[in-house]
């Protein structure tokens, strides 16, 4: 056998072994990483790629380990576990059901991290750590403060109305501000100072256009592209309807839900007609305008690359990516920042909008869950705690250049402009109460914003679809509501029988079999349930 046939042959075969060789080496690390000897370790999974991100959180982690460690005498390990945003629903929610999950999850991106039925099955309740002091803020502003008080939203965005509980602690906060090219802006409209009106938004972005038509360059007023546009809509439209907001709250919280909204239009009190309306869609469309050519099929990077190119004046963003915008500005040029001004100066606008939305409800962001199945969930609620007092909260927002969410916590001065805005409006306005409704609006508004359609003829559009579904929308959505709430009682009551088992017996044969026995009455109230949701259909197969 010659040599070439000999290396054909086993070839295949060899490589094979040698990967499954390579495995099971990576396994047995990963193991001995995770299930040292003698070493309590838990892990913390997120989908923050940033280096920045993980370098400031392992900054953290090797100290908590080290003060652990001086405190009790015990090793510790924590363990970040960076998963990419496609594939970090799947690892939740396989991790959460198959029992395998992480001890701190970042919430979102997946299903089992946000519905109100998942968290109270999935995730450690907080109630009673949060309103004990943090014990790291002994000999600081903070001692002997609830641990919630020491946030500047006071927790408000961790508590499930639904649940009566906390769930999340949140490390950042985040707003969303215009960046522009001080110098860009400079050469291209003699101006020094960013605009304060709407009228000088309007008229930088024309004087850009024309100053890069004079010189036969490619040069936009501002870049975006569909996720970028939500700013531009939160701020332009939401203010439009703070009047009709006033009229229809009938619960008096601020915001109008699809009930109220259908019931409003009933009424005849509000209609897809109605100047709020066709005054908000007219000045987006006037906002819109000033984004590059193609914006609509652009990806969000491919706007950041444009403005740190230098082919767009202006770029509206969130405060996380302040980071990666003032290092690819880096010597080149000087980068602004401002909020989008309101258009009180506008003839006709000023009628209906009386200033911004306010920031005063921004909620913390990079919320942390517990995972309920820990086997050490008095650990991660000690790292959070470390983690969140105001000097360790600053320094991590601070070297990824975010906004602490900690009282007391300094903020890095380029970040100033970044501030929640407090003074405002608070409310929205949410009309979509069939599917159909929120198919129409999700498809065509973005013909609206392009201009493709008019003001009057997205609202044609919209009240014709809403005529013709919203009753029996609004009757679903009633359904929905019933079943949510009757679902969320069986896994509440389920937790509760739990507890009450491991309460009455430490025997783990006793228990399971009490918990076998609880699971058939469950079984049983749930199938009766069913029946009485959906009379005449067989429950035979019926699974909780």
């Amino acid at each position: 056998m010659t040599l070439r046939k000999a290396i054909g042959k086993y070839m295949g075969p060899a490589v094979l072994v040698a990967t499954m060789l390579a495995a099971s080496v990576q396994v047995l690390l990963v193991h001995a990483r995770y299930e040292a000897p003698g070493v309590e370790t838990i892990s913390i999974c997120h989908w923050q790629l940033e280096s920045g991100f993980r370098d400031a959180l392992d900054v953290l982690i090797e100290e908590y380990e080290e003060l652990y460690h001086a405190r009790t005498g015990k090793r510790i390990k924590i363990i970040q576990v960076p998963i990419g945003e496609r594939g970090y629903r799947q690892f939740v929610n396989t991790g959460l059901i198959g029992g395998m999950a992480p001890d701190i999850i970042e919430q979102g991106k997946a299903k089992t991290t946000e519905e109100d039925g998942y968290i109270v099955r999935f995730y450690l309740p907080l109630g009673q750590y949060i309103n004990e002091p943090n014990p790291y803020n002994d000999q600081t502003p903070h001692e002997g403060v609830p641990w919630k008080d020491t946030f500047v939203d006071g927790l408000s965005g961790s508590y499930h109305r639904g649940l009566r509980e906390y769930y999340q602690i949140p490390f950042s906060l985040f707003t969303v501000r215009v960046y522009y090219n001080r110098d860009l802006l400079e050469r291209a409209t003699g101006r020094t100072t960013p605009p304060k009106t709407y009228g000088e938004l309007l008229d930088i972005c024309r004087e850009v256009r024309e100053y890069a038509a004079r010189e036969g360059i490619a040069l936009a007023p501002i870049a975006a592209s569909k996720q970028q546009a939500y700013p531009f809509v939160t701020a332009y439209e939401d203010p439009f309807l703070f009047p009709l907001i006033r009229r229809l709250d009938l619960d008096l919280n601020g915001s109008i839900d699809p009930f109220e909204a259908y019931q409003g239009y009933a009424q005849g009190a509000w209609s897809f007609h109605s100047p709020e309306f066709l005054t908000a869609w007219q000045c987006l469309q006037e906002v819109t305008g000033q984004l590059q050519d193609g914006w609509l099929a652009a990806q969000r990077d491919d706007a950041v690359f444009m403005f740190a190119q230098g082919r767009a004046v202006m770029h509206a963003t969130g405060s996380w990516d302040a980071k990666g915008l003032f290092d690819q500005a880096g010597n080149r040029f000087r980068i602004g920042v401002f909020d989008l001004p309101m258009p009180g100066d506008h003839p006709i606008y000023s009628r209906f909008v009386k200033g911004p939305a306010t920031e005063a409800n921004t909620r913390g962001g990079i919320p942390w869950v517990i995972n309920l199945r820990t086997r050490h969930p008095e650990l991660c609620i000690d790292f959070l705690r470390f983690c969140t007092t105001a000097a360790n909260n600053a320094r991590f927002n601070r070297s990824i250049t975010w906004i602490p969410v900690v009282r007391g916590a300094a903020m890095a001065p380029e970040l100033a402009a970044f501030k929640p805005r407090i003074r405002g409006f608070y409310g929205s306005f949410n009309y979509r109460i069939s599917s159909a409704i929120r198919l129409i609006g999700a498809g065509e508004k973005w013909q609206l914003y392009s201009g493709d359609l008019s003001p009057r003829e997205y609202a044609d559009k919209l009240m014709e679809v809403y005529e013709r579904t919203a009753a029996e929308g609004y009757l679903d959505e009633m359904a929905q509501q019933r079943m949510h709430y009757r679902d969320l009682q069986r896994s509440l009551a389920a937790l509760q029988a739990a507890a009450c088992v491991d309460a009455l017996t430490q025997d783990a044969a006793e228990r399971k079999g009490l918990q076998f026995l609880q699971s058939l009455q469950d079984q049983a109230l749930y199938t009766a349930s069913n029946a009485g949701r959906f009379p005449g259909k067989s429950e035979t197969n019926t699974t909780p």
